[in-house]
C-alpha cells in the first residue's frame, strides 16, 4: 500500500523527468555525433548545448512546481485530509465548499475556523441536506445551500474555492481514486474545472435563493 501510495504522489513527476531527461540526451547525442571536429565545441555548438541544459532546468523547475498542486492521500489517512482542508481555507477572502456531509471539518479547530469565517459572511456551504454543523454554521452567518437529496444525494465531487469571486481565486478539487484521496489545485481560469465549479455554486446558490423566495 505504501509502495502505490508513493508511485500515485510521485510516479508521473517521475516519468516526466525521464523524458525530459531522455529528450536532452538524444539532443546532445546528435550535436556531438555530428560536430566536425573538436574544436567546434566552442562555438554555436557549444551555445546549443548550454541551452539545452538551462531549458532542461527550467522545465524540470516547472514540473516540480506543477507537481505541488496535486496531492495524494490515503483514504484512512483522516489527519493529513483534514490538516490539507484546514490550511487550503485558512486565509482571508470568502470560501465556497461544495461537499457531501463535511467529514473533514469535525474538529475543533476546523470548526472553530468555519465558524469565524460565517460570522465575517466569507463562507457558502453547499451540500445535498443540512447536518448540526451547517446548521450551527447558518447560525453564524454562513450561506448554507441545502439542494436537497433528491436533486443530488451523494455528490461524487468535492471542492473549494477560496478568495471565491475574486481576482487571484483558487480551486481544489477531491475525488476518491480507489483506496487513495486525491487533491488537485487550479488557479482562476487555468482549467476548465474552475469554470464548471464556479457555475455549479451559482445553480446552487440560484435555486436556494428561489426556494426561499417561492
Amino acid at each position: 500500500m505504501r509502495l502505490k501510495l508513493l508511485w500515485q504522489r510521485w510516479g508521473e513527476l517521475v516519468r516526466r523527468l525521464v523524458t525530459l531527461a531522455a529528450s536532452v540526451g538524444s539532443l546532445v547525442g546528435l550535436l556531438l555525433k555530428f560536430l566536425p571536429s573538436a574544436d567546434t565545441l566552442f562555438g554555436w555548438n557549444l551555445a546549443l548545448l548550454v541551452s539545452a541544459a538551462f531549458f532542461l532546468i527550467v522545465l524540470v523547475v516547472l514540473e516540480v512546481l506543477a507537481h505541488r498542486r496535486h496531492r495524494v492521500y490515503a483514504t484512512n489517512d483522516v489527519r493529513g485530509i483534514r490538516e490539507y482542508m484546514h490550511s487550503w481555507i485558512e486565509h482571508g477572502g470568502r470560501v465556497a465548499i461544495w461537499t457531501r456531509d463535511m467529514s473533514w471539518a469535525q474538529n475543533q479547530n476546523t470548526r472553530r475556523l468555519l465558524i469565524q469565517k460565517a460570522e465575517r459572511g466569507e463562507l457558502i456551504l453547499c451540500l445535498p441536506q443540512r447536518n448540526d454543523l451547517a446548521s450551527e454554521l447558518a447560525a453564524a452567518g454562513a450561506e448554507v445551500c441545502a439542494y436537497g437529496t433528491e436533486l443530488l444525494e451523494s455528490p461524487a465531487s468535492r471542492f473549494t474555492i477560496t478568495f471565491f469571486g475574486r481576482d487571484g481565486a483558487r480551486l481544489a478539487v477531491g475525488r476518491a481514486v480507489g483506496d487513495t484521496h486525491s487533491i488537485d489545485e487550479f488557479n482562476s481560469g487555468d482549467h476548465p474545472a474552475f469554470h464548471v465549479a464556479e457555475d455549479l455554486i451559482g445553480l446552487v446558490r440560484k435555486q436556494c435563493v428561489e426556494r426561499r423566495n417561492g
